[in-house]
């Protein structure tokens, strides 16, 4: 797929009636509209949840992630990999190599956070004691897909702090970007990171399907009934829990038998992707039982087994 990250460049899709529609082919993320948005809906879902004191947490984290966008705000000169002739995902590592910034959002997220069990407060103050160097260590793993050589509880918060760092640079590239990905669609094209579930918007894009990003929070476009692990065509089918037609399903391909949710704002018009996702853990459950495997990425369940 390749895709020009500029407010002008559509794709052209048939629709039912067919009408032919022009279709963003990529949205940036707005950080304070995202972050605000995802605390309240993260404690909306917590009141009915077997998940509810997760939920909570989570939002704690979102609350800090809101708290220094507005108090230690990022702005970085992106010409050099604006003007560089690549094809490749802007924001990732080697065409943007990783500051240490983002370790500074770290230490400040660790020192606000609420010690809720003591487990969480032993693994904060490890963290703590973790050196630059070793931080940026493990925040290299994390971003180059090795999430099994980092200890899972930690990943949480490291990538808390890296995607408040990606979700800004993200955000003042737009109108000015290219970035191709010409087999793997379903990487994200500005950070190259995978994706956390897909979405069926309402609005000016009803209909359309685009997969949100796990890092730097951009959606990027993809047409449904395809799988986003594969790419394949014809051994698509939705699974729920319950309802015929449920806001939230599990888009299962039996070629490589993968899965990832696809939620419907249509029925669910306050969804957030992440916290949506985190509250619907029963289906991957169920899914996973089926034999197929999560093909994306929810950074707030690396830790879901923390007590």
């Amino acid at each position: 797929m390749s895709i020009q990250i500029l407010p002008q460049i559509a794709l052209e899709e048939q629709s039912q009636s067919h009408i032919v529609r022009s279709i963003p082919l990529l949205f940036y993320p707005m950080p304070n509209v995202l972050y605000t948005h995802r605390q309240e809906r993260l404690k909306e879902l917590s009141k009915d949840s077997p998940f509810g004191d997760y939920l909570l947490f989570c939002a704690e984290i979102v609350k800090e992630q809101l708290a220094l966008l507005k108090q230690d705000p990022i702005k970085v000169d992106l010409s050099n990999i604006l003007n560089a002739n690549s094809h490749t995902a802007p924001l990732a590592l080697a065409n943007y190599p990783l500051s240490k910034k983002w370790q500074e959002y770290l230490q400040k997220i660790l020192a606000a956070l609420p010690k809720m069990t003591p487990e969480i407060a032993h693994l904060i103050n490890t963290l703590k004691q973790n050196s630059s160097e070793t931080l940026q260590e493990k925040a290299e793993l994390l971003l180059n897909g090795k999430f099994n050589q980092v200890e899972s509880n930690e990943s949480l918060f490291i990538w808390a702090a890296l995607s408040l760092y990606y979700t800004q640079l993200a955000s003042q590239l737009k109108g000015k970007a290219y970035a191709e990905n010409s087999e793997e669609d379903w990487f994200c094209p500005v950070c190259n990171s995978l994706p956390v579930a897909s979405t069926i918007q309402i609005g000016n894009n009803v209909g359309l399907r685009y997969l949100h990003c796990s890092l730097c929070e951009s959606e990027w476009y993809m047409p449904r009934v395809k799988c986003t692990n594969c790419d394949d065509l014809q051994h698509i089918h939705y699974f729920s829990l319950d309802e015929e037609r449920a806001p939230t399903e599990a888009e299962c391909c039996d070629s490589c038998h993968s899965y990832l949710k696809i939620f419907n704002q249509e029925l669910a018009p306050r969804l957030d992707v992440m916290a949506d996702d985190i509250a619907t853990l029963m289906l991957d459950m169920k899914t996973e039982e089926e034999n197929f495997s999560k093909s994306g990425l929810n950074p707030y369940l690396f830790a879901q087994k923390m007590d």
